[in-house]
């Protein structure tokens, strides 16, 4: 049952609302669990994917990145911590860690600390030429994105005498309750188990620890690159909280539309305008390439519309490096819109050798007004 398809594992359409993909995930993962399946490695496997499955599609942004990009979208932006949008939900140690404290710590709890959190991950759209793809491209990227605070150095407070010591935890970081005979324990309310509270709020950031800032960096855009590749850069997303790691930036490619070639993969197509009594007869015709400049083909006599004639390796570079594809040059017969007397005259003794009957203009003037009155 190995898939990626997320969807498909939990037999849902990929427009499934939240609860239809929850009600899936519950029949599949009682069906599937390993207190029902004991010694059953099979079902151990596929519990284990149904529940990947809806972790993704039960969390509405890895759910958009994983339906733009898929499984292998959501390992290359994760990077091990979270992919676009800045996937900032507390880890399962985090959760298992919390269910733990709150239901077996008593008394007097460790003191609180400051939990870190990495910064948001930010999705930017590059449109280049046709022309930048095949040679590749330094590019400017102007982005707004948060960083830290250089007033307050990410603290939030202005001056160390702007953080205190939490009144209700007394900086424990967390609060004690009891329950019949068992004394429990929780993250303080009031400082969210930090165990400080900013007392006096930095000005410039008002106690948030990071501004939005417009930012500006240079990337390189690789040759050969297609339509919608996503390149990434590292640590240029928004500042993390409290110290913690930066989100990375993703830059998806877009290609400008380009007045003469269609890009399929790494062949690109051009359509050759080629008139009637060269395509008959045959001859040369010149054809633009990427770098620029012209080569010529051979039309052969009787090339009919349509044809389609390959020039080797002057398509689009690879981006791995190894070659370029070709350029397919389709022809398209160019029929004259009107005919000179000396050109009808040429294509009606063409017509008449080869069997054909050519009625005059005037006949059919005369035929088409003697029907119409």
């Amino acid at each position: 049952m190995a898939s990626n398809d997320y969807y498909r594992l939990l037999g849902v359409p990929r427009n499934a609302g939240a609860d239809e993909i929850k009600s899936a995930y519950r029949k599949l993962a009682l069906k599937y669990h390993p207190d029902r399946n004991q010694g059953n490695k099979e079902a151990e496997s596929t519990f284990k994917e149904i529940n990947e499955a809806y972790e993704v599609l039960s969390d509405v942004q890895k759910r958009q990145v994983y339906d733009q990009f898929g499984a292998e979208g959501l390992k290359a932006g994760a990077g091990g911590h979270g992919g676009f949008g800045g996937f900032q939900g507390a880890d399962l140690g985090d959760m298992f860690g919390d269910l733990f404290e709150n239901l077996f710590s008593q008394g007097g709890g460790g003191r609180g600390r400051p939990r870190s959190r990495r910064g948001a991950d930010l999705k930017y759209e590059a449109e280049i030429t046709l022309e930048e793809a095949f040679t590749g491209v330094k590019l400017p990227i102007n982005f707004e994105r948060t960083e830290v605070c250089q007033e307050c150095d990410g603290t939030g407070a202005r001056g160390k005498t702007g953080i205190k010591k939490c009144p209700t935890c007394r900086g424990s970081g967390r609060v004690q309750y009891s329950q019949g005979f068992f004394a429990f324990s929780q993250a303080c309310p009031e400082c969210g188990g930090q165990g400080e509270v900013i007392s006096a709020p930095c000005k410039a950031c008002g106690g948030a620890g990071r501004q939005k800032k417009n930012a500006s960096i240079n990337i390189k855009i690789p040759a050969g690159v297609e339509e919608g590749a996503v390149l990434r850069v590292s640590g240029g997303g928004d500042a993390g909280l409290r110290g913690g790691e930066s989100g990375d930036l993703y830059i998806q490619v877009r290609l400008k539309h380009h007045p003469h070639f269609e890009r399929d993969g790494r062949d690109l197509v051009y359509e050759c305008q080629v008139a009637l009594w060269q395509a008959a007869l045959g001859g040369e015709a010149e054809v633009p390439v990427i770098e620029g400049g012209r080569v010529k083909i051979l039309i052969p006599e009787g090339t009919q519309h349509g044809k389609v004639f390959r020039v080797h390796e002057k398509g689009m570079p690879s981006p791995a490096g190894k070659g370029r594809g070709d350029l397919l040059v389709r022809v398209k017969l160019e029929v004259p819109h009107e005919l000179t007397p000396r050109q009808r005259e040429l294509f009606g003794e063409l017509a008449r050798i080869a069997g054909h009957e050519v009625s005059s203009p005037e006949k059919e003037k005369g035929f088409f007004k003697k029907i119409l009155g």
